[in-house]
C-alpha cells in the first residue's frame, strides 16, 4: 500500500532536483487517465478536455521546482484541474456557444424581418451581460443547460444536487427576465417574447 507514494516521491524528487524529463514523462503517464475521466464528466468536447490537461502539465512542470515532495500527488493535480475546469467554464469561448445557439434558433425570423435585428444585437448584449455577472454555478449551469443536458447530468458534471441544479437554473432564468423587462428598447419585442418562452424551459 505504501509503494505508490513512495513512487510520488521519487518522481518529484527527480524531477524538482534533476529536472528529469523521465520521471515526468513516468508521472504524467500514471496520472493522465484518471484526470482525463475526471474532466470529462464535466466537459463535453473531448478536444477541451486534452487541451486543458496538456495546459495543467505544462504548469506543473514550469513550476517544478516549487512542489514539495511530500505531497498528495493526485490531490495536488486534481485541485489544479479543478482551477482549470473553473477557467474552461468562464472562457469566452463557451459564452460564445451559448449566444450561437440561441441565434440559430431565431436567425431565421430576423432574416425574414430585418426590423428586428437592432432588438437582436440589444438581446445579445443583455444576454452577455447578464452571463458576466452570474455567480459561477450559477452561469456554467445554464450553460450546460443550453448544451442540451437533463438536469441531472448538469448536477453529475458539476458535484452538485439536482434540486440545486434547478435552483441555479430558476434563478438565472429569473435574472435574465427581470434584466429583459427593465430594457424598454426589446422588452416588447418578438424576439424577447421568443427569449423568456425559452428561459423558461430551464429548470424542467
Amino acid at each position: 500500500m505504501d509503494q505508490i507514494p513512495i513512487i510520488y516521491q521519487h518522481w518529484l524528487q527527480a524531477i524538482k532536483e534533476r529536472n528529469d524529463t523521465n520521471a515526468f514523462g513516468e508521472l504524467y503517464r500514471y496520472c493522465w487517465k484518471d484526470l482525463y475521466q475526471h474532466a470529462a464528466r464535466r466537459i463535453l468536447d473531448a478536444q477541451d478536455v486534452e487541451d486543458i490537461l496538456q495546459e495543467l502539465f505544462v504548469q506543473f512542470w514550469e513550476k517544478r521546482h516549487t512542489i514539495d515532495i511530500q505531497m498528495n500527488l493526485p490531490a495536488y493535480l486534481k485541485g489544479m484541474l479543478k482551477y482549470k475546469i473553473i477557467d474552461f467554464f468562464n472562457a469566452n469561448k463557451v459564452k460564445n456557444r451559448l449566444l450561437d445557439h440561441w441565434s440559430n434558433h431565431i436567425f431565421d425570423y430576423v432574416q425574414q424581418h430585418p426590423e428586428e435585428l437592432e432588438t437582436y444585437l440589444a438581446l445579445e448584449r443583455l444576454l452577455e451581460e447578464e452571463l458576466e455577472i452570474m455567480p459561477h454555478n450559477m452561469r456554467q449551469a445554464l450553460l450546460l443547460k443550453w448544451e442540451h443536458l437533463p438536469i441531472r447530468e448538469i448536477a453529475l458534471r458539476m458535484g452538485l444536487s439536482e434540486q440545486t441544479v434547478k435552483n441555479n437554473l430558476t434563478e438565472a432564468s429569473k435574472r435574465m427576465r427581470k434584466a429583459i423587462s427593465a430594457r424598454q428598447n426589446v422588452q416588447n419585442s418578438t424576439l424577447s417574447v421568443f427569449l423568456v418562452l425559452a428561459l423558461e424551459q430551464l429548470s424542467k
